[in-house]
C-alpha cells in the first residue's frame, strides 16, 4: 500500500523535491566528490530553484548526511545480520567485504557516493572501522590471522575494500566480470591476513557467490 497517497499534497510535493535533491547530489558526489560541488550545481542537476535547497537542508554537510547515512546504516546492518553467530574471523571478514563489493556492483552510484563521503575512512581507529578492527582482533586472538599489527591490518583491509569498490563502481570502464573480480580481491585480502591461498579462494568464492544470489544476479 502506498502510504504517501494519504499525505497532504503539499507534503508529498515537499518529500518528492527533497528526494530529487538527494538523488541529484548523490549522482554529482559520485562523479566529483562533495568539495567540488556548489549549491548551484546541485539545484541545477535537480532542476529546482536555488532557494528550494535551503527549505530542506542547512548546508552541504547536512545534505551529505542525508546521502551517506542511510547507505552506511543499510550496509552495516546487512553485514551485522550476515555475521550473526559467525565465530570464524576469516568467514566474518569474507562476509563483510563481499557485502560491500556486492553493494558496489548492484548500486554503483550510491556506493561511490558513500565512499566519497566517509569521514576518516582510512583511520584505523575511527568508529566506522570498528567492525573490521574487531574481526582482525578476533582473528589474531584465535590465531586465524597473522599480521604485523592490528592497525596495519585494518589499514590494509580498508585499502583493499575501498579501492576494489571504487574500481567496481567506475562507470568509465566497466569491469567485465565484477563478481569474479570481487572474489579475487577478497582472496587477496584474506591472504594478506595470513590465510593460505587455497582456503582464501574457497572462502572468497563462497561468500561472493552467496552475495550474488542474494542480489538475484
Amino acid at each position: 500500500m502506498d502510504l504517501t497517497a494519504n499525505q497532504p499534497r503539499t507534503l508529498r510535493k515537499r518529500e518528492r523535491t527533497r528526494g530529487e535533491l538527494v538523488a541529484a547530489a548523490e549522482r554529482l558526489v559520485a562523479q566529483r566528490g562533495l568539495d567540488a560541488l556548489s549549491i548551484d550545481d546541485i539545484t541545477e542537476e535537480a532542476d529546482v530553484a536555488k532557494g528550494t535547497f535551503y527549505t530542506h537542508f542547512t548546508d552541504k554537510d547536512d545534505l551529505a548526511a542525508a546521502i551517506g547515512n542511510p547507505s552506511r546504516v543499510d550496509l552495516e546492518d546487512k553485514i551485522t545480520a550476515t555475521n550473526e553467530g559467525v565465530t570464524d574471523a576469516a568467514v566474518r571478514m569474507a562476509n563483510g567485504l563481499s557485502s560491500m563489493f556486492a553493494f558496489a556492483i548492484a548500486q554503483p552510484v550510491r556506493a561511490r557516493a558513500l565512499l566519497r563521503l566517509i569521514p576518516g575512512g582510512v583511520d584505523p581507529e575511527t568508529p566506522i572501522n570498528a567492525g573490521i578492527r574487531g574481526d582482525i582482533a578476533m582473528g589474531l586472538k584465535s590465531k586465524r590471522f597473522t599480521v604485523a599489527s592490528v592497525n596495519a591490518a585494518v589499514v590494509a583491509m580498508i585499502g583493499i575494500a575501498m579501492s576494489t569498490a571504487l574500481h567496481l563502481t567506475d562507470t568509465t570502464r566497466r569491469v567485465a566480470a565484477p563478481y569474479a573480480f570481487a572474489a579475487e580481491a577478497l582472496t587477496t585480502a584474506l591472504m594478506a591476513l595470513g590465510v593460505r591461498h587455497a582456503e582464501a579462494s574457497r572462502l572468497a568464492t563462497a561468500a561472493t557467490n552467496t552475495r550474488k544470489k542474494e542480489m538475484g544476479r
